[in-house]
């Protein structure tokens, strides 16, 4: 999906494709703001209310003429779930638009750089735990190059163009310059050579796809060269032992020189690093000049090589150690299997995961691609482990699986080489170590089982949660799809034993939420008659919202022991089920709207609205003073408004008030002074920034001088097809995996096999 979530079970997701996730992270230690979940009340328009000035040291109170407060429906549910499309990356399915895989096989991309996902990487790190092989593969099958211990971790990348920082025989002075440009956040390599009898330690950055883009890395590098893929072969050989003599004679004479395992299935001896012909033909004359015995060859662009080498791999903490390399070029592949399955191949840079399979590196539009080709049901078992928790109904788990195996056989090869990420751009996968046995066992179970409709497979979307209602593809999409429409879905599981979170006052006047973990009652109200509060813990977090996100909801003050506030309401930690996002104020939605401003928004931000609702409730359209939003389509909204958990929300504006006099007239405001009127008969204005009205149950509203806009919204993800949460939901009363599905998926065929 396209927006960043968080997976039911706790674990962290990201993003909406065709999946979306939703939970938020729980309440970490001296964390006041976990995730809350809003209460569904809505403010009366009609009750006489009290304003409050101040609720810290003291409230200004006024009892005539009573106030009514007007806030947009709050009943309006929000959804964000996982497995809708992407704001921008997904479109709606046509017809006969999957391509059928060829065998039962899954070829995930955890690195490449396409104009559909890019993820990238310059180098990657293999292992296996009880060791590993590593072949040259081509369509006529495999050639072994090296058999890995077990733990022993071995370099692989993509030949290319490189900036050459540093040659020197020195370990420690390449090794220190390295880790300090680790430290920097720039990845280099240590390419280690031995030149006329002597160790030679390059420092490197790259590969890059061109010189041009090796040049611009290279500049600011005083000393820096570029190098390139250009070489000449100095012979082709039937043993890698006759190949490495000749190698160790061109290294002899000083030529940068490499062992080189050919797709013909021979071994190449092939010196040079060259950047351009011009060089490559100056290279020509000094190896003749030096060794004419030797003759020299173009390599031959259609011929695909891996070379190996010796590289020095340089821990985060100091030191080095030696490691094998293998490069890619001319489009050879470099194929790692482990000899146990179980431990799969481990992947240094994609968080360390390990996966079953194979391992594939390759070249794809001159960079590196990394591709994990497993068989379907075992790259399901890690998807239904990284998707779902390891405690949920396996009937739940099952319609997953058959929903998850559909998608997949629906892409075709979505990315040319690849027929799925591992992101939750499709699905996230993050490998054997995701896996428990539940999800295996409903893997197995449905094997082979698949979603179609009037004989086609259906583009099987699914998300977190519906708040309740899932949407209808209109709402969506803006177009009709016969199987996704809006049903009814039990999602308030999300919410279950999810911790308060106190809406409160600090005595210089702030608003924001405390962690009720963190809070103490003292037993003493205000002269409002809020309760008087106090914190526990030292450095505890106030936030603006009631979760906790350091990027998106940052601590906006903190709170000391025996700090003291009023408490003016609670709400549940933000959830995949309901949420609050916000106050933003006029300035930020500006930054956030952007081009998709309308033209009366030049002159400011005075009222943000929702205008037209589709049938589950979910926004179809926002206003602007009064003028609508551009918007490509309506879940575009969610990316639009920062990246809301979904369009299922209400917006409740903070600069605006409706006061009901004694004769049931009613005067609305935004923005404007507030005069209050004292025992004398005479009125002055009412100069705070923000003020608070109180109706008759008890609740406040905030009322500031300035437009802000907080959205409380239910759902999490795009809402199209099946709510994991409700699968659960449906789960836990008792219906099978074939009955979810027909829930959430309208007049779907189950099949064994796709058509």
């Amino acid at each position: 999906m396209n927006a960043r979530t968080t997976k039911p079970g706790g674990q962290q997701a990201g993003v909406l494709s065709k999946r979306s996730n939703g939970l938020a992270t729980s309440a970490q230690a001296l964390e006041p703001a976990a995730a809350a979940a809003r209460h569904k009340g809505k403010w009366s328009t009609a009750v006489s209310h009290t304003l409050l000035a101040s609720l810290g040291a003291g409230v200004l109170m006024m009892a005539h003429p009573p106030l009514s407060v007007y806030a947009a429906a709050v009943d309006a549910p929000v959804t964000n779930s996982p497995a809708a499309p992407v704001p921008g990356t997904t479109t709606p399915p046509a017809a006969g638009s999957e391509a059928a895989l060829s065998a039962d096989t899954v070829r995930v991309a955890l690195f490449i750089e396409t104009a559909r996902f890019t993820s990238r990487a310059s180098a990657v790190t293999l292992s296996a735990e009880t060791g590993m092989t590593l072949s040259l593969r081509d369509p006529l099958g495999v050639k072994p190059l090296h058999a890995a211990k077990g733990k022993e971790a071995v370099r692989a990348y993509t030949d290319g163009f490189y900036v050459q920082l540093l040659a020197t025989p020195d370990m420690a002075l390449a090794t220190s310059k390295a880790q300090a440009l680790k430290t920097a956040g720039k990845e280099t390599g240590i390419l280690q050579r031995t030149k006329q009898g002597k160790p030679q330690y390059v420092l490197y950055q790259g590969p890059y796809a061109t010189k041009a883009a090796a040049d611009e890395a290279a500049q600011g590098s005083q000393g820096s060269s570029v190098v390139g893929p250009q070489r000449l072969s100095a012979g082709l050989y039937g043993t890698e032992a006759e190949a490495s003599v000749q190698v160790a004679a061109l290294a002899q004479a000083g030529f940068e020189a490499d062992l080189a395992v050919t797709s013909s299935g021979g071994f190449a001896a092939l010196v040079g690093a060259e950047a351009d012909a011009a060089g490559l033909e100056s290279l020509k004359a000094k190896v003749s000049a030096a060794l004419p015995a030797v003759k020299l060859a173009a390599v031959d662009p259609a011929q695909g090589y891996i070379l190996k080498r010796q590289e020095l791999s340089v821990a985060a903490q100091g030191g080095a150690e030696a490691v094998a390399a293998f490069v890619t070029g001319n489009g050879a592949k470099l194929w790692a299997t482990p000899v146990n399955q179980t431990d799969g191949v481990k992947v240094a840079e994609r968080s360390g995961r390990s996966y079953r399979g194979g391992i594939e590196v390759t070249a794809y539009g001159g960079k590196l691609a990394v591709i994990n080709e497993v068989p379907m049901d075992a790259y399901l078992y890690g998807v239904l482990g990284s998707e779902l928790g390891a405690s949920w109904p396996v009937e739940a788990l099952k319609a997953q699986a058959v929903a998850a195996r559909t998608y997949v056989k629906k892409q075709g090869n979505k990315y040319d080489i690849a027929h799925v990420s591992d992101t939750t751009l499709d699905q996230f996968y993050k490998g054997i170590e995701a896996e428990f046995p539940a999800a295996r066992q409903a893997v197995d179970a449905t094997s082979g089982e698949v979603l179609t409709y009037k004989g086609t497979l259906i583009d099987p979307l699914y998300f977190s949660n519906a708040g309740g209602i899932t949407a209808d593809s209109l709402e969506v999409w803006g177009n009709p799809v016969p199987y996704l429409v809006s049903v009814p879905s039990p999602d308030d599981g999300a919410q279950a034993g999810k911790k308060l979170w106190y809406r409160i006052v600090l005595p210089d006047g702030l608003i924001g939420y405390m962690h009720s973990d963190y809070a103490k009652d003292t037993g003493q109200k205000n002269t409002a008659g809020f309760p008087i509060y106090e914190s526990h813990t030292e450095a505890v977090n106030i936030r603006s919202a009631p979760y906790v996100d350091n990027t998106n909801n940052p601590a906006i003050a903190k709170a000391d022991v025996g700090t003291r506030f009023a408490v003016i309401g609670e709400e549940v930690e933000s959830n995949a089920y309901s949420w609050i996002r916000g106050p933003y104020d006029a300035v930020k939605l500006k930054e956030l709207l952007g081009a998709s401003l309308p033209a009366s928004a030049a002159g400011g931000i005075h009222t943000l609205e929702i205008s037209k609702r589709g049938p589950s409730g979910r926004a179809l359209e926002i206003s602007v003073n009064g003028e609508p939003v551009k918007s490509s389509y309506p879940d575009a909204l969610r990316s639009l408004l920062g990246g809301l958990p979904s369009t299922r929300f209400d917006i409740e504006e903070w600069g605006r008030y409706t006061i009901q006099g004694a004769g049931a007239s009613r005067s609305e405001s935004s923005g404007q002074p507030l005069y209050v009127i004292g025992g004398s008969g005479s009125a002055q204005a009412y100069k705070a920034e923000q003020f608070f009205v109180m109706s008759g149950d008890g609740s406040v509203k905030t009322v500031s001088s300035k437009p802000q806009f907080v959205f409380n919204g239910s759902g999490f993800g795009h809402g199209l097809g099946m709510s994991q949460w409700g699968a659960k939901g449906l789960a836990e009363l008792g219906h099978d995996y074939v009955r979810i599905l027909n829930t959430y998926y309208t007049g779907v065929a189950l099949t064994k096999s796709a058509p």
